[in-house]
């Protein structure tokens, strides 16, 4: 839950009288010294004045100042902005400071990087306590922080912004701060039909379309694979639909589509997973990529581009039950080619083939798909970058632009031809695994490949990147870092302005 704080931009040289500062000071470039003079003589080679990445001083006189070093300006790319963002945020609620302005450093000349900067900001304010009890006398209840009220902003970034950009990054933050919730849920709150009711309410009147598929509607449309991982489960599945600009034609524009995966939680089904009870409790966190293709549908409704997006979710639990689908199953997909389940574990492909489909049939010109697909992925790039993956060069840098101008950046990984035929079954059209673990972030993908026929892909794997497990995540409520709301924002974005892009 995010209260945010009021945004402003100021044209004025001069500070704001009698308001707190927060002076980001850059590595190896000038230090302000019209602030030198607040600075104690025994201070002032602090690793916050010199700049230093993090580093951050506090001096309360007459007008508070709060230091913080970025680093090399230079080097302060849109991911760390977001990041630092935050964690400055945070300081200023730590010292009792819910009003102040930020100076930008000269140095600091993208646009991109101030954006995240002041979005971390804003997402400062999150807190997620919406299981804790309310009683006022409850001891475990730690006192809360006062939060931002409002945080302007100066400096050459700060000129080359707009009003409008302060708005995107308000929308953008409330999004973010849906998909952390979602994703730290437990799963008997967010489950199925619970994210479906969220969503609902989250929803401004007359922004956003939505249509719910129940499980008989699943059943009778002919979703198999969805119908197949959802069997071991009491809790229904779910096929959520979202659609934005439905009345805006389609002439020479793009119709994106955004799918997610939705396994709210994650037992491996009969191949039962055997890790630690600790790595089973992350398993609630499997409906990352639905997070996040949400809480950017909340962002577009209120930003409202000029081109129509819809957003599709298949949610379902992947539970051990007497009807779970058995090791060795052929099921029929949507799309009609028949699948062989080699391994209920790996049940994201599964869902999230018949959600491709349905957008190739209903009309896509571009899909992006989001998931916590694969710990290979992870194994792969940590939890720095995303994977991509794409049957189209040219979206796929359209979609990893857009990332890294987000702060939430993809790598381009490879789709050889030689993966897709690990694919192969004695069986039936495909089978759901490859011969081993060895490739398994790409063989997951040429699965998701066989289901969008020649319509431009990029798949997202966010397995690695779903937490905050870098520099934000020591002091923010929770670990989900809502990854991939900004990038798909900034996509959309981008496609509205350049449609043939």
């Amino acid at each position: 839950m995010i209260t945010l704080p009021k945004l402003e931009l100021l044209t004025s040289k001069d500070d704001p009288k009698h308001t707190p500062l927060l002076v980001l000071v850059a590595q190896r470039a000038p230090f302000p010294q019209k602030y030198l003079a607040s600075v104690p003589a025994h201070l002032r080679e602090h690793a916050a004045i010199r700049g230093e990445r993090g580093a951050h001083l506090a001096i309360h006189s007459s007008t508070p100042i709060l230091f913080f070093g970025i680093g090399r300006g230079k080097d302060f790319t849109a991911q760390e902005a977001s990041e630092w963002g935050e964690n400055a945020g945070r300081l200023l609620r730590a010292h009792a400071l819910p009003e102040a302005h930020t100076i930008f450093p000269e140095d600091l000349k993208d646009t991109d990087s101030a954006l995240c900067f002041i979005k971390g900001i804003a997402l400062a304010n999150y807190e997620f306590d919406d299981l804790k009890s309310k009683a006022s006398d409850s001891k475990d209840k730690a006192p809360k922080k006062s939060l931002l009220a409002k945080i302007s902003f100066s400096g050459h970034a700060a000129t080359l912004l707009k009003k409008s950009d302060l708005a995107k990054a308000s929308a953008i933050a409330s999004g973010v701060s849906f998909a952390r919730d979602l994703t730290e849920l437990p799963p008997n709150v967010a489950s199925p039909e619970g994210i479906v009711s969220r969503f609902k309410k989250a929803v401004q009147k007359g922004t956003l379309e939505i249509e719910v598929w129940d499980e008989k509607k699943i059943a009778k449309e002919g979703m198999g694979l969805l119908k197949a991982v959802a069997k071991g489960s009491i809790e229904p599945a779910r096929f959520l639909i979202v659609r934005y600009g439905k009345d805006i034609p389609l002439k020479g524009k793009p119709h994106l589509f955004l799918v997610g995966k939705g396994v709210t939680f994650d037992t491996g089904g009969v191949n039962l997973k055997i890790s630690g009870w600790t790595d089973l409790l992350w398993m609630k966190k499997d409906m990352g990529g639905s997070a996040a293709v949400l809480g950017a549908m909340l962002a577009i409704g209120d930003l409202k581009p000029g081109i129509p997006v819809t957003a599709v979710t298949p949610l379902t639990f992947n539970s051990m039950g007497s009807s779970s689908t058995l090791p060795g199953e052929v099921v029929r997909a949507y799309s009609g080619k028949t699948v062989e389940i080699m391994n209920t574990d790996a049940e994201g492909r599964l869902i999230l083939a018949d959600a491709l489909h349905y957008a190739v049939k209903t009309g896509a010109t571009h899909i992006v798909d989001v998931a916590t697909l694969t710990g290979a992925c992870q194994v792969a790039l940590g939890d720095v970058h995303s994977g991509a993956f794409t049957n189209s060069p040219d979206f796929a840098h359209s979609v990893i632009d857009a990332s890294t101008a987000a702060g939430e950046p993809a790598w381009l990984m490879p789709m050889s031809p030689r993966y897709g035929e690990e694919l192969r079954s004695k069986v039936a059209d495909l089978s759901n695994m490859g011969k081993s673990r060895n490739g398994g972030a790409t063989i997951g993908a040429k699965f998701l490949e066989r289901f969008v026929d020649q319509t431009p892909w990029c798949h997202l794997d966010i397995a690695g990147a779903v937490d905050l497990t870098s520099a934000a995540g020591g002091d923010v409520p929770v670990p989900a870092a809502g990854r991939m709301v900004h990038a798909l924002v900034e996509l959309t974005e981008r496609m509205a302005k350049n449609p043939k892009r």
